[in-house]
């Protein structure tokens, strides 16, 4: 079997809080985010057997708990990502897919086979507003894009119920760009319609420090990323709807936000 294949971390310890991975990046995504540090892997093919990935697995198999495929959007590729998550278990490692929440259909087959133990969803906008959701995935700008930014919304929105009526585990996260996307207004409708969508406070959301010098849309390159005190802010703002919020950082890493000190 073939995939269309990026490039591996064989050893990350930021992919998934409290484990340490081996990171397979997968070739296209139907999106095209103005923000995106991973562009060069939108526009080219670079096919190679399954069987590469599976012996750099085999390699880090020993240092590692799990694996995580991200991307791009690994679940474009159904059949490699099932295959892959397959060959993940029967070595005893646990399977994370990072997933931008387009592809519900294929994290519900995933689940039903039982070759996912975590999804961590991107949520680019607010789920309720098409206009911030169409800004944020590039359709405003690129019009290679072919996708109805309201049925990107509403698939996002199905993702994220879905794996929360499983027995998987969930992280929701947004990555902040200085005026772009992740002004306090946009932090507080992200979270509020995250509260709506779900009816929970304890979901887990994770706010990312975005670093714009690497992204897609040239004219975002000189945004200076918002300091950690700057989205401890912005947790403070979600705060109002959810519970159990993360900030996350270049200089620190994944930080649980205790909301009696901040």
């Amino acid at each position: 079997m073939n995939v269309n294949y990026g490039s591996t971390i064989p050893i990350s310890t930021v992919d998934w809080h409290g484990k340490v991975s081996v990171v397979f990046f997968l070739r296209g995504c139907p999106y095209r985010c103005p923000y995106c540090q991973n562009h060069a892997l939108l526009f080219e093919s670079n096919m190679v057997d399954t069987s590469v990935l599976e012996v750099q697995m085999k390699k880090s198999r020993p240092f590692v708990s799990n694996i995580v495929l991200s991307g791009g959007e690994p679940l474009m590729q159904k059949d490699t990502v099932i295959h892959l998550a397959r060959f993940a278990k029967k070595n005893g490692l646990l399977v994370g897919i990072h997933t931008n929440g387009y592809y519900p259909h294929v994290m519900a087959e995933l689940i039903e086979k039982g070759l996912a133990d975590k999804f961590f969803i991107d949520v680019k906008a607010p789920l309720d507003k098409a206009e911030l959701y169409s800004k944020a995935i590039g359709c405003m700008d690129y019009a290679d894009i072919h996708i109805d930014h309201k049925v990107a919304m509403e698939k996002v929105a199905q993702s994220i119920i879905l794996a929360l009526g499983s027995n998987v585990e969930l992280e929701l996260r947004t990555t902040i760009i200085r005026d772009f996307m992740g002004s306090p207004d946009d932090v507080c409708d992200i979270a509020r319609s995250i509260n709506e969508l779900t009816g929970r406070l304890d979901v887990t959301y994770v706010l990312q420090q975005g670093l714009a010098e690497n992204s897609m849309l040239e004219s975002l390159r000189d945004k200076k990323p918002l300091s950690r005190d700057e989205l401890f802010g912005l947790a403070r703002v979600a705060h109002e709807f959810l519970d159990n919020i993360y900030v996350r950082t270049r200089e620190k890493g994944n930080e649980k936000v205790n909301f009696k000190s901040v």
